[in-house]
């Protein structure tokens, strides 16, 4: 049986929502990572989640892609 404090938790990943927007210049996916104010607008969801790709480099990461009422429908995880 463990102690409290005695086993160490593992690193927070980074974590990452990709959600459709009405953006300026036609700019209609937004990048949020969560737990920070960072927001950078995409044209398409695939040049967001490879944006997000390159932000984790070689850290674990978790993206989840949003639909338009904001539900999320695809969630993975980099490893």
């Amino acid at each position: 049986m463990s102690t409290p404090g005695s086993e160490q938790k593992e690193a927070k990943p980074y974590v990452f929502h990709v959600m459709p927007i009405e953006g300026e210049d036609n700019k209609k996916w937004d990048l949020h990572r969560f737990r920070t104010s960072k927001h950078e607008h995409f044209h398409t969801v695939q040049e967001a989640v490879t944006a997000a790709h390159e932000e984790a480099g070689k850290h674990s990461a978790h993206i989840v892609i949003h639909a338009l009422d904001g539900h999320a429908y695809r969630e993975y995880d980099l490893h």
